[in-house]
Formats: C-alpha cells, sequence, structure tokens
C-alpha cells in the first residue's frame, strides 16, 4: 500500500464507525424515548449538530461511551459543509436500512467492511490476519457442535458442570466469536425446552465470552457486533483492549502474552495517558473503565493468532519504535525462558499464543485454531506439535487445496492456512484418530459452512472406517451442492511430522507417501506390494548437509567465474534453464573482508550433490542436481557424499520415489511454494544405497551417463521416465515398469490441486 492510499484508509474507517454509532443510536432509541431515531434525523435540518446532540446525551446520560466517543470526536473534528451534510445523509439512510434488518444485525458486516479498509501497516505489523466469516463459522461449528461436555438447554450454559467461558485473546473485531455465538445461540434454540434467547444472549455478552486485543478499534467493533446480535440492554463485556508498549523501564507489556506471567493485569496507567499503555482497558456497551483483568480457566478457546516474526521484514511488535520492539522483544524471550518455550518465538506469536491457550483451557476443553500451514511439519513450530501430540486429542486438520490462491482462512493473505481443532485430553488418556480435511474448495458463505460441519460432525465416531495406512480403505467424499468439494480421511498421529498425511490433495497420494515412508510401495491399481524398498537417512549414510544461505551471504560477496577461482558456487534458480541432472558452476565467490578464516571453514562444507532449499513446485523440475566440482549456493543445500553416491542419489531424488519422500518433509509456505528444511532432509527417508548389490551400483552409474543431459520434458513426455523404469526394472519392486505412472512436480500440481 502507498502513502497515497493512507489517508482513504483512514477516512473510511472513519466513515464505518460513523455508520457503526448510527446504526446502535437506533437501537438505543428503541430502549429510550429521549434518544431520537435515525428517521428523525433525517428529516433534521442539520445532521451534524442533532447527531453531536444525540450522542452527547447517550454518553453523558446512558453512558453508552465506547461505540459513541469515539464517533462523537470524529464527527466534531469535520468542519460543517453542504458537501458533509449531504454525506452524513446518506450514511444515515443506509444506517436505517442496515439497523431495520436483523438478519444484518446478527451478520458480521462492520467486522467484515472493516476487515477491508484495514491499514497495510496494520496488517504488517501486528499481522491481523482476520478470519474469512465461512472458515469461523466453520470453525465455531465443530467446537460447539463435537461430542463433549457441553450442555446448552438452560442458562447459563455448562461445559464440565461449570457455567460455559469461551475466549478469544486476539479477538480483533470478533468474527470467531461472533460466529460462536450464532452456533450456541443456534444449538440453544434447538435444545432447550422453554428457550430464552434474551436472557442468553445476557450471559453471554457479560460473562460467557471474553476476548483481548491490542488494538481498540477492533476492540470497539466486537463489542458491537456482538452486542447487535440480539439488541436488547447489557450492562458490561468481558471484552478488553490491553497494553503494548514501555510504561518505564520496569513496566513493559506484551498485550496477551503477559497472561503467560501472572493470571492478573492489575491497572497501573490509563489508555488515556502517554501511548496507551497500563492495565487492561474494559471494552463494554455501556461502560469503558481501566480495572484488574483476573482470567479465569476456560473451556472453550477459537483464536486465529497474529503471526508475526522477527525475520524477513516481518517485524514482530513491528508497531512500535525500533528501540522499544527490542526491549519487548527481550521481555517475550525471558517469559519463555521461565516457561521452558525457548524457539518457539521463531515459529512467531502464533506458537506462543498456542501456549498460552493451553495456559489456561480446562482439561476436556477445546481449542479451535486458524495458523499458518507450517505448523504441520515446520521446525520452528515442533514443539507446538509436542504440545499437541502429549496433551491433545488433535480431531481435525484442516486443509484448503483451491486453485488458484485459495491456499488461507483468512480474508487479507495468501499464505497457506489450517483450521485446526483439538480437545485437551484427561490424564492417562489416550489419543484418537485425527481427520484430515482437504478441500478442493472452500465454503463460500455460513450455510455452506454449517453443512460441511455437519458432514465432518458425522464422520467422527467412524474414523477408523477411513484410516490412511489401511489400503482397503477409501476416503469419505464432502459434497456440496451435489459436487465432491474434498476428500476426509484419518491417520493415528505417531511422529512429529502432521504433514506427512496431506501434502497431497487426494487420500491416494497421501497413502503412497505414508506408507513409502514405512519402505512400502502400494499402488492404487495393485494395492501393498510385497517386496520392501531399503531406506535410511543421509545422516546414516554418513552424508553432511552444508551452510545456509544466511551463512553463505555473510561470509562471501558474489562474483564473476573466471578460471582458478578458488570457490565456486551454483548460484540462483532459473526453471527455464535448470532442466537436467547434471549441472555446472555458474558464479564465483570472493570473501569478505575479515571473513577468510570463515570462507575457508565454510568450504569445507561444500559438496557435489544438492538438493533445493526452496521450491515453487508449479515450475521448477529439476529438485536434486549433481555437478562435477565441489560448490555452494544460496539456494540449494550443498551434499558432501562420495561421488557415486551423489549421483545415484540425484537419479532418486528425481524419480517419483524420491519425490514423494522430499515433499513428505516440505514445510509449505504458499501453495505450491515449500521449503526443504536442513534438519528434516537430514533425517529424510531415502534409498539406502549400501544395500544395493554391486551389479545394481554399477548399473545406476551407467544409467546416470546415459540420461544426465536429458531435459525433464522428456521426462514429462514419457511416462514412466526411464529413470523409474530403471529403478523398477532393477528389483526395488516386482512391477513392470508400465505399472508406475511417472508423477512429476509441475504436471502434479496442475493435476491434483
Amino acid at each position: 500500500m502507498t502513502n497515497k492510499e493512507d489517508p482513504q484508509k483512514l477516512l473510511s474507517t472513519a466513515g464505518l464507525l460513523l455508520l457503526d454509532a448510527m446504526v446502535f443510536q437506533e437501537v438505543i432509541a428503541a430502549f429510550h424515548k429521549k434518544v431520537p431515531t435515525l428517521s428523525v434525523l433525517i428529516d433534521s435540518r442539520n445532521v451534524k449538530k442533532e447527531l453531536e446532540a444525540s450522542w452527547d446525551y447517550i454518553i453523558k446520560n446512558i453512558n453508552y461511551e465506547p461505540v459513541m466517543d469515539i464517533a462523537l470526536k470524529i464527527l466534531k473534528s469535520m468542519p460543517a459543509s453542504p458537501v458533509l451534510d449531504k454525506q452524513l445523509r446518506l450514511i444515515l439512510n443506509l444506517a436505517y436500512d442496515i439497523a431495520s434488518s436483523k438478519v444484518l444485525l446478527r451478520h458480521d458486516l462492520f467486522g467484515r467492511i472493516y476487515h477491508t479498509l484495514l491499514l497495510g501497516k496494520l496488517v504488517k505489523y501486528y499481522a491481523t490476519y482476520y478470519t474469512s466469516i465461512p472458515a469461523a463459522r466453520l470453525l465455531a461449528r465443530l467446537l460447539v457442535n463435537l461430542p463433549s461436555k457441553l450442555v446448552v438447554e438452560n442458562v447459563p450454559p455448562t461445559y464440565n458442570d461449570e457455567p460455559l467461558r469461551i475466549v478469544d485473546f486476539a479477538c480483533g473485531s470478533g468474527t470467531l466469536l461472533s460466529a460462536i455465538y450464532k452456533e450456541i445461540d443456534a444449538k440453544y434454540r434447538i435444545e432447550s425446552k422453554e428457550p430464552n434467547v434474551d436472557e442468553l444472549h445476557k450471559y453471554l455478552i457479560e460473562e460467557g465470552i471474553w476476548g483481548f486485543d491490542v488494538l481498540h478499534h477492533a476492540v470497539h467493533l466486537a463489542a458491537t457486533i456482538l452486542a447487535l446480535h440480539n439488541p436488547v440492554p447489557v450492562d458490561t463485556s468481558r471484552l478488553y483492549a490491553l497494553p503494548l508498549g514501555k510504561a518505564s523501564e520496569d513496566m513493559i507489556y506484551l498485550g496477551s502474552v503477559d497472561f503467560l506471567k501472572s493470571r492478573e493485569i492489575a491497572p497501573k496507567i490509563t489508555f488515556e495517558e502517554k501511548r496507551g499503555v497500563g492495565g487492561g482497558e474494559k471494552i463494554g456497551v455501556k461502560e469503558k473503565e481501566t480495572e484488574k483483568v483476573l482470567l479465569p480457566n476456560f473451556h472453550v478457546c477459537i483464536m486465529n493468532p497474529p503471526f508475526t516474526r522477527s525475520v524477513g521484514g516481518n517485524l514482530l511488535f513491528g508497531s512500535l519504535p525500533k528501540r522499544e520492539r527490542i526491549q519487548l522483544q527481550k521481555e517475550l524471550s525471558q517469559i519463555l525462558s521461565k516457561k521452558n518455550l525457548s524457539g518457539i518465538g521463531q515459529a512467531g506469536l502464533g506458537a506462543v499464543f498456542v501456549f498460552l491457550a493451553d495456559e489456561y483451557l480446562e482439561e476436556g476443553g477445546r481449542i479451535g485454531l486458524v495458523l499458518p500451514r507450517a505448523v504441520l511439519s515446520g521446525v520452528s513450530w515442533k514443539k507446538v506439535r509436542e504440545l499437541l501430540m502429549d496433551k491433545y486429542h488433535v480431531e481435525y486438520i484442516i486443509t484448503s487445496y483451491e486453485t488458484p490462491n485459495g491456499w488461507n482462512f483468512s480474508e487479507n493473505t495468501d499464505l497457506s492456512e489450517v483450521l485446526l481443532v483439538a480437545r485437551k485430553k484427561r490424564r492417562d488418556e489416550e489419543s484418537g484418530y485425527t481427520f484430515f480435511v482437504n478441500l478442493w474448495k472452500r465454503p463460500s458463505n455460513e450455510m455452506e459452512s454449517i453443512y460441511v460441519g455437519t458432514q465432518l460432525r458425522e464422520l467422527y465416531d467412524n474414523a477408523k472406517l477411513y484410516d490412511i495406512e489401511n489400503s482397503n480403505a477409501s476416503p469419505y467424499h464432502l459434497k456440496l451442492h451435489g459436487r465432491k468439494m474434498g476428500e476426509v480421511y484419518s491417520a493415528k498421529l505417531t511422529e512429529n511430522n502432521f504433514g506427512i498425511y496431506n501434502i497431497f490433495s487426494q487420500m491416494e497420494l497421501n497413502r503412497v507417501v505414508a506408507l513409502l515412508r514405512k519402505g512400502m510401495m502400494y499402488l492404487p491399481t495393485e494395492g501393498v506390494i510385497d517386496k520392501m524398498i531399503p531406506l535410511t537417512t543421509l545422516s546414516n549414510l554418513g552424508a553432511e548437509i552444508g551452510p545456509d544461505r544466511r551463512q553463505v551471504h555473510s561470509t562471501f560477496k558474489i562474483g564473476e567465474l573466471r578460471r582458478g577461482s578458488a570457490y565456486k558456487a551454483f548460484w540462483g534458480y532459473d526453471s527455464n534453464v535448470i532442466k537436467t541432472i547434471l549441472q555446472k558452476p555458474d558464479a564465483a565467490l570472493e570473501p569478505k573482508e575479515r571473513q577468510a578464516s570463515q570462507a575457508r571453514e565454510l568450504w569445507r562444507r561444500s559438496g557435489r550433490l544438492l538438493l533445493v532449499e526452496r521450491a515453487r513446485l508449479n515450475t521448477y523440475t529439476v529438485l536434486a542436481t549433481y555437478l562435477e566440482e565441489e560448490v555452494l549456493s544460496n539456494v540449494w543445500w550443498p551434499v558432501k557424499i562420495g561421488d557415486e553416491e551423489a549421483k545415484i542419489l540425484a537419479l532418486w531424488l528425481n524419480s517419483t520415489f524420491g519425490f514423494f519422500l522430499l515433499m513428505s518433509i516440505a514445510e509449505v509456505t504458499q501453495g505450491p511454494w515449500v521449503d526443504l528444511k536442513k534438519e528434516p532432509l537430514q533425517e529424510m527417508p531415502i534409498l539406502d544405497i549400501r544395500k544395493l548389490s554391486d551389479k545394481a551400483r554399477e548399473h545406476f552409474l551407467k544409467l546416470y551417463d546415459k540420461v544426465w543431459n536429458q531435459s525433464s520434458n522428456h521426462f514429462q513426455k514419457n511416462s514412466p521416465t526411464q529413470i523409474q523404469g530403471e529403478l523398477l526394472m532393477r528389483g526395488l519392486t516386482r512391477l513392470s515398469a508400465s505399472s508406475l505412472k511417472w508423477i512429476h512436480s509441475t504436471s502434479y500440481f496442475q493435476a491434483n490441486l
């Protein structure tokens, strides 16, 4: 977003807050006769003057300050003019139409508009990725309707025989809280013999639903949106705007993260003072006060936590000045260290918020999270997966494969995300099956989400029927409007890599991957093949993976390749050029000043076998390459291993087998854009060259000499590839070469995503 767009966004946001206040005035007028209705204001001669008088009266006599105060300040800052009067009348007419429709009042209308109007810098620095309304409703549908101790026949609803308490520690404008409100309301209306929806509304708003955020305007909207679901008078709410920043040398505030230190945040400095740091500001529809925030435990946590990380320009606490940001990051590190959570900050604040949710979730309670898809296999998310495997039964992992850019469940990002539902286990309780839900098309509205959620709920007690490792099991076909829109299958999470079960959109391909990692060959048309494939790891083969791009960039500067260059490199990845297994060095590296010793150390880890560090799978065609000279690289992992082993592994890693196993450890960032991290690569299952006979080894080396210069385009046109066919015919399986189709990365994603 350019700076020129900022004023327009600000004006649009101001207009939304004015519209919000007008709608709320119409609601208030139904209960307070001295408050004029919108129809009266429309007929007045001076709309600006009448609105100011009405809102001032409401604040002073009725005290709906959080909604009205900011709107009144906006209105008073605008000079009176015929143009302003005309625009205010247009907004009044729109507010009148909205207030007249209970349907619009019950939908997250203001939140949706607000998401569209978000300022780019807020999105970047706070990572305020607001959940889409259909995704929010699907997540809430599962949280409320899966088997649990939730009872909603009476008010208050109970969970484990306690009054129900729900929390969102990063509530934003309240989309997720609004969705779970609707689900509880619907369930109550169905199951209660004598429903009193006004009483339910009052309990949920005043005590049942808790929300926290560091963005005041977002929390204001959340309070308003929840209140408008049923516009009857309430006294307060449990939504809080929390401080973020430094008040003094010993007073640093991290928003909801402070709850990792203490259940209590005491008021110290009100938000009206310098830069607004201090105790939690309670945002209700009838009061605004700085008060002590004392957290109870919760039965349900629904959340789309911020994703900010201190890497790649995506600054942690980036809304604050640099010096203060560093102090907050230091405070966060100290908190995580005391909790024995050092290292999770590399995954960003999202991982921190998962542990925060766990801290306050009751046994038997559920969490529903919107998280980056990297949570399934990313190295930096490892401790989160350990937490989930140890203390939770992960019940649903929902992933979108909708093309061309439908990888997300948040409205303002195109990064890949998942919806995750998990129940906190009781002591000594074993985990059950996890449902993997692969959406080929996401629900586009709330009704579709309700229908999809109902189908998923009905599968809950029959997970074993869809076990991915049972070669006789078929997936459940999710349908919408009579058409298949996804597949559902189940798996037992037995290792710290959830992504091995859903790297592809189809169960059958994922089953090939899951079984292949165990050395078993499975083909949909043939079933499981008796002969096992000998597998090991790079570390067991004695291979060493070289330095990463950061180390190379900090030690060397790139130069032109000349005869006699001491340090050679293979630089970049041009998918229009790199189409063969054999490549040549294309650049030289020169040590930076005072880096000669470090340069020699890194060069000892150079290699001839290169594996891609990251790949765009709809354009990349070669995932491993061999060079006749040792090199370092900025986008490839150099692997130090024997020359013959390097050639054979270059063949293997570009075969169907190798591709599948590489994908089993891939960290998905954005659709077909994946990362291949060093640690998983080191331990990835790979062909055990040591168990090849001398004759087979000789044959593979001859095969390398035959195909090293053949383009990947040739392989795509000839199915299976010569490499794949030779591997099969050499006895790794007892199939004929024609029994297995070549699935190249490019053609795969075009056909299956």
